[in-house]
């Protein structure tokens, strides 16, 4: 039998005593877990539930998609949201301005992926700084605004209009082969020629004409040809949506241009136009109307969404459903979460 020093021996019994107290406690988390749910990192996606929605005489769906994250420094850096053939697009500047990311997701079951096959794993860097009006054709070639226009086509960079034009925006007409350079109090009609934009021609809303005498900020078209047009109605002044025949000819309005009614629109932040609506982001506030120029109601956004997100972009997906793109601060990251949601508007009496 080994004799210990009586100091070293009541040590040696702490120590002994304190490993015991260690495997018990040990094996009381071991059996615990089997009451604890261990949360997989790598488990698969599920969809957000569908929500239904109710405003003045509006009714419908609307769904969050489940969506990588995503974050940028401010919203002045989201170029634009635009969907086609149920891909979502995504373009973002980046933090030094130097280049722009367009990401391209592919929706399934409302979980949204990264189409692969797009770009570099679904990233596609477009290399100049502080481009503007970012767009696509179906066809797959890409167009942005930075001196001049760009379109990325067969892996060419094509420059159009280089010196002759101030245009911040393009909108691609139906058919692909003509496209409505605005932005700055342009508004003008080219020919695409193989990538390249030709023969431009001012057009009916050029240089604040009426009824966008405050200068005109968004552009539509939709399938049948019809041109909705945003803007102020004069400086500094409200806005409102209008209709026109490609010819010019005004067809409908939609905002009050008196102040303090309920369908007025102080600020314009994005348009969409439906199948048989048209809706925008005034402030704070989402606002629809039917295509005959009703009225149907407002909502607040947050309201709307849910979780304090605010929505900054919208684009149509198809017929009366709606893509919308919201975004919250992040009070840790100081960064912006940028969510996506659809909406779906049952039809009206």
């Amino acid at each position: 039998m080994l004799n210990l020093p009586k100091g070293v021996l009541a040590l040696h019994k702490k120590y002994l005593l304190f490993s015991i107290l260690v495997m018990i406690v040990f094996g009381s988390i071991i059996v615990g877990c089997n009451n604890i749910e261990i949360k997989n990192p790598l488990k698969k996606n599920e969809p957000f539930p569908i929500k239904q929605f109710e405003f003045g005489t509006v009714t419908g769906t609307l769904q969050q998609l489940t969506m990588p994250s995503i974050t940028t420094t401010d919203t002045n850096r989201i170029l634009n949201f635009f969907i086609q053939n149920d891909t979502y697009f995504l373009a973002l500047r980046s933090k030094d301005n130097s280049t722009t990311d367009l990401s391209a997701f592919t929706n399934n079951n409302s979980i949204l992926s990264p189409l692969t096959s797009f770009g570099e794993k679904g990233v596609r860097t477009l290399k100049a700084k502080m481009i503007l009006g970012v767009a696509r054709c179906t066809n797959g070639d890409l167009y942005f605004i930075r001196k001049g226009v760009h379109a990325y086509k067969n892996g060419n960079d094509i420059i159009s209009l280089a010196g002759k034009t101030t245009a911040t925006q393009i909108a691609i007409l139906p058919g692909e082969t003509q496209a409505y350079l605005y932005g700055n109090d342009n508004f003008d009609l080219v020919t695409i020629n193989d990538g390249a934009c030709e023969d431009i021609k001012a057009a009916f809303l050029k240089n604040r004409a009426a009824p966008f005498k405050g200068g005109l900020t968004y552009v539509q078209i939709d399938n049948d040809g019809t041109i909705y047009g945003g803007g102020r109605i004069v400086p500094n002044g409200l806005n409102i949506v209008a209709s026109f025949t490609p010819t010019g000819k005004l067809l409908k309005q939609y905002g009050n241009p008196s102040k303090m009614a309920k369908d007025s629109i102080y600020n314009l932040v994005s348009m969409a136009v439906l199948k048989d609506y048209v809706c925008v982001i005034d402030g704070f506030d989402f606002k629809i109307w039917k295509k005959d120029g009703t009225y149907l109601g407002e909502i607040n956004n947050s309201t709307l969404l849910g979780e304090n997100i605010n929505a900054y972009e919208l684009t149509t997906l198809k017929d009366n459903t709606l893509g919308i793109l919201g975004y919250v601060r992040n009070h840790d990251t100081k960064l912006i979460d940028i969510s996506l949601f659809t909406m779906a508007f049952a039809m009206t009496k």
